[in-house]
């Protein structure tokens, strides 16, 4: 079954249709996605007015720069001068960077909005595992970005846990033994995988299609890193999974062959990324 694609129910199934139906009205109810984060995520950070346009939006939302002044000024980079205006902040870390800090910033918000369980601590906890690694990947590879594609790969399950609700958390919460037996336990029991569910979100919040793409496509079976951006994110998926931190409950996933560029890449040895791991969770969570 291509990803890219919501398949339809099996022949005469009345109940998975039904399943199906229900999900697709769920989702179709999720909150609009953060306005300035969207507007920031469809901006090119080789535009010649990239940083006027990055500025502007800034400036228009007070508690959203707020927010970045105060990640900009954490601990996490190190800045020895005090980072105290919007384009000081974009001239020294960058729009790449500023972008997925907003990205984060947004998502955030969904987050805390939600009971402070296990699970939602779990799949936040693997969205910005996936996006360190995707990070270190991108640059490695050349591929710009990445950590915002790492970090909204899984958003098929949160916007599966912000509109089905406990039904989801508890049904996902249950240890499947490998991934592709929880998708698969997914699709049978809400009509659709969080994949699948991706095409909507995806869809409903305006995200760029090379962001679309990294949420329905990450489990895609004949993807082959370093490839494009996709295999690269799903490459991170599966590292960050193999170092404690998993999509589901699960049994231990093993690390995943590395191509050699990545196998000689310092930043990944695995105790480097645990440590950034738990560094970025604490920025955000603070």
């Amino acid at each position: 079954m291509p990803a890219t694609l919501l398949s339809p129910p099996p022949e005469h199934d009345a109940e998975f249709a039904a399943r199906q139906t229900q999900t697709v009205i769920c989702l179709s109810k999720l909150p609009p996605f953060h306005p300035a984060a969207l507007k920031l995520l469809n901006i090119a950070s080789d535009s010649e007015t990239g940083m006027e346009e990055f500025e502007a939006i800034f400036k228009s939302d007070p508690a959203l720069t707020a927010d970045l002044l105060l990640v900009a000024n954490s601990p996490l980079f190190g800045t020895r001068a005090a980072i105290a205006s919007i384009r000081h902040a974009l001239t020294h870390l960058g729009l790449d960077r500023v972008r997925s800090l907003a990205t984060t910033v947004a998502l955030s918000f969904f987050v805390r909005n939600q009971p402070r369980t296990a699970f939602v601590r779990h799949i936040w906890a693997h969205s910005i595992a996936t996006a360190t690694v995707a990070e270190i990947l991108g640059k490695l590879y050349r591929s710009p970005d990445l950590y915002t594609a790492g970090l909204v790969h899984d958003l098929g399950r949160l916007g599966l846990l912000l509109t089905v609700g406990q039904t989801y958390e508890k049904w996902v919460s249950t240890e499947a033994p490998n991934i592709e037996e929880s998708n698969r336990l997914e699709r049978a029991r809400f009509g659709m995988n969080h994949c699948e569910a991706a095409l909507l979100v995806g869809e409903k919040w305006r995200f760029p299609g090379i962001l679309q793409a990294c949420m329905v496509g990450h489990h895609d079976a004949d993807l082959e890193p370093p490839g494009d951006s996709v295999a690269l994110v799903q490459l991170a998926c599966r590292i960050a999974s193999s170092i404690g931190f998993p999509e589901v409950c699960q049994e231990p996933e093993p690390l995943p062959e590395l191509p050699d560029k990545a196998r000689a890449c310092e930043d990944l040895e695995l105790e480097r990324i645990r440590e950034r791991v738990m560094a970025r969770m604490g920025t955000i969570d603070s």
